[in-house]
């Protein structure tokens, strides 16, 4: 399906550099928002949309500097992100959705619900940053670089506790995004700005944890990307899944039992807030 581009604010005179793709998937149920990774896009969803769908009416975007998006990152910083994000909701008039965010896009559904709760019924995060010990510093550097297939498979391994989930396609993948006019640059401003924006999470997370948003985290067992910090999850509160045998791709890496827990999860919430809009 083409996706639809939206702007992430009214101004007229916003270019396409600020555009947001952002794709209806359709489904059952009340709204619901996927928020992909770093050096991700909407694309990462495949094996999750079809589960997520038969409980909610599914929605997803590409983040700034990601996908078909706009190569404009601002000073790339997460609350610069979820600023856009917001717009982008406001200008469709999207309210209470489901947030599912994995890692970055995790991140910045925590900043959502803590900045706009009018946006948000409930949390589904995946990895996400500001809950984990730390996002790995190296990979985020070394990623936007990337340009010979054998370094690209290398890296990409990292993520997995499985190296044949990297294939050939998409180490193919990750390079033709990255050879997109501005990408480069893009994505190694939002690595940076993910790094400045860690005291930004670590207040977002303690608002939403004195809030009463349903939350549910889901961490693969032997993430070596955003390694889980069971000292924050505890304090974050909500329910918990960690996935045995599995890094940090546990919605990819064993989708049966990540997409159980989230329609369950998701199913048992949305009967007390849904999407609406304005």
């Amino acid at each position: 399906m083409q996706a639809g581009l939206a702007q992430t604010s009214g101004d007229a005179e916003a270019s396409d550099a600020k555009r947001i793709a952002f794709e209806p998937l359709g489904g059952n149920g009340p709204g619901a928002l996927l928020l992909h990774g770093f050096g991700s896009d909407r694309m990462s969803w495949l094996v999750n949309q079809t589960a997520l769908s038969s409980v909610t009416n599914l929605y997803a975007l590409d983040l700034p500097g990601h996908g078909l998006s706009g190569m404009d990152v601002g000073d790339g910083g997460l609350e610069t992100l979820t600023r856009r994000i917001a717009a982008l909701l406001d200008r469709n008039g999207l309210r209470k959705l489901h947030l599912i965010g994995h890692s970055l896009g995790g991140g910045a559904a925590l900043m959502l619900a803590a900045s706009r709760p009018d946006l948000v019924a409930s949390l589904a995060l995946i990895a996400p940053a500001g809950l984990g010990v730390a996002v790995d510093r190296t990979f985020l550097s070394a990623f936007p670089s990337l340009s010979a297939p054998e370094e690209t498979e290398a890296l990409l391994r990292r993520l997995v506790v499985r190296p044949r989930l990297i294939g050939k396609q998409l180490v193919e993948l990750v390079l033709a995004q990255l050879a997109r006019p501005g990408a480069r640059a893009a994505l190694a401003r939002v690595a940076e700005g993910l790094v400045r924006s860690a005291e930004a999470l670590e207040a977002a997370a303690q608002r939403v944890a004195a809030a009463d948003v349903p939350r549910l985290v889901i961490w693969g067992q032997d993430d070596a990307i955003n390694p889980l910090s069971s000292m924050k999850v505890t304090a974050f509160g909500g329910e918990t899944l960690v996935v045995p045998e599995a890094g940090h791709l546990p919605h990819v890496e064993n989708p049966r039992l990540a997409n159980a827990k989230m329609t369950d999860f998701l199913m048992r919430h949305s009967g007390e807030q849904g999407e609406s809009r304005k």
